[in-house]
Formats: C-alpha cells, sequence, structure tokens
C-alpha cells in the first residue's frame, strides 16, 4: 500500500512524500517493512528542483535513514546516514539536479523526443544515479499494455538500477495518464513477491 502526497505554496515551493508499506501475507514476511521517499525544494520555470531528498526504511527489527542536501550552486550533495545510534556525513559520490521524485513530477519536459535517454538523479543507482527511460517499441507496448490491462495514455518503461523495494533492479512499468502522471504501474521481480501493481486511485 502506497500513499502519495504532492502539495506546492503560491507556485514557488513544493513538497512530495511517499510512504510504501507491506500489508497482508507480505506484511508478515517482510517484518513489517515501510519505506518513506520525501522531497522538498523550490520551482523553479515550471520545474522541480530539490533542497532536500530523504529516503526511510524500517522494519519491526531496524530503521536507516539517509538525508541528501543539494548546493546547486557548488554542484555538491551532502549525504547524511543515520542507523541505529549512528550518525555520518559525506559528500556523495556524484552531484544531479534532480532525485528520482522530482524527475518523475518533471518527466512530462522530456516526453516530447520520445528517445531513450539515461539521467542522473539522486536516489537512482547508488554508483553515479542513472536511472534508464526507454520507450517501447510496438510489440513491447502490447505486451505492457496487457500487463497494465489499459490501451489508454503513455507508455514508458524505467529502470532505476537500485533495489527499490526489494526488487531486482527497479524496473517500473508505467502507464501515464493525460496529466503527464501515472496511473498505473508494475515494479517488476520483487523479492518473495514477484511483480507489485499499483494503480492510483484518486
Amino acid at each position: 500500500i502506497a500513499d502519495a502526497r504532492f502539495e506546492t505554496r503560491d507556485d514557488q515551493t513544493y513538497s512530495i512524500r511517499i510512504e510504501a508499506r507491506t500489508s497482508g501475507i507480505a506484511r508478515v514476511l517482510s517484518d513489517n517493512r515501510v519505506e518513506i521517499y520525501e522531497s522538498h525544494g523550490t520551482i523553479q520555470n515550471g520545474r522541480l528542483v530539490p533542497q532536500k531528498y530523504a529516503k526511510t526504511r524500517r522494519t519491526d527489527s531496524k530503521k536507516s535513514i539517509k538525508i541528501y542536501t543539494f548546493d546547486h550552486e557548488t554542484k555538491t550533495v551532502w549525504r547524511e546516514t543515520i542507523e541505529k545510534d549512528e550518525w555520518d556525513r559525506v559528500k556523495n559520490d556524484y552531484y544531479a539536479t534532480e532525485d528520482i521524485l522530482t524527475l518523475f513530477f518533471n518527466f512530462r519536459h522530456y516526453l516530447q523526443s520520445r528517445q531513450n535517454r539515461s539521467f542522473q538523479a539522486i536516489g537512482g543507482n547508488k554508483k553515479d544515479g542513472r536511472i534508464d527511460v526507454v520507450f517501447p517499441g510496438s510489440e513491447e507496448t502490447a505486451q505492457m499494455k496487457r500487463k497494465l490491462q489499459t490501451h489508454k495514455g503513455e507508455f514508458v518503461k524505467v529502470i532505476l538500477n537500485d533495489r527499490i523495494f526489494s526488487s531486482a533492479r527497479g524496473e517500473l512499468l508505467i502507464n501515464l495518464g493525460a496529466d503527464d502522471l501515472c496511473e498505473r504501474a508494475i515494479l517488476e521481480d520483487v523479492l518473495l513477491f514477484g511483480d507489485v501493481v499499483g494503480t492510483r486511485v484518486r
């Protein structure tokens, strides 16, 4: 179950928060797992520019928090790690102008070319932040339509190159609606559970 909230204030600042948690048998098998992703920043020329991105993962037995702070002037991102009673702050291995949440909401600006490309975002691949966006061909699009159970909207595959919610590499099949936001999505190859399907309800 995931709850996602996007809020703006005077079209100058934004706040995004996504909380995903297991339920049913998955809750038992994953030790009551919860993942929270947050992004806060400003809105410039219609695009979201992050100032802080945070990722929290917790179960009944452990909890870890990572907070990324952006310094766009010096092209630096600082990473804080909080786990148990330990705290560490270091310069991140790479700089990116976006995190995975702002990239998702800024994606409408990249749709027009419909060309496969790689992005760099905090929250993507741990080494370099790489996220791959693939516009499927006609045959793969037909397969995605069957899997996502819809024929409307735009279809893209996004590979986060990170183990989001214990998936092999964070491979998402996404159906975008008329507002360029996700209507349906499938996170493939999640450990123990196979494919996880999400549908926007409101």
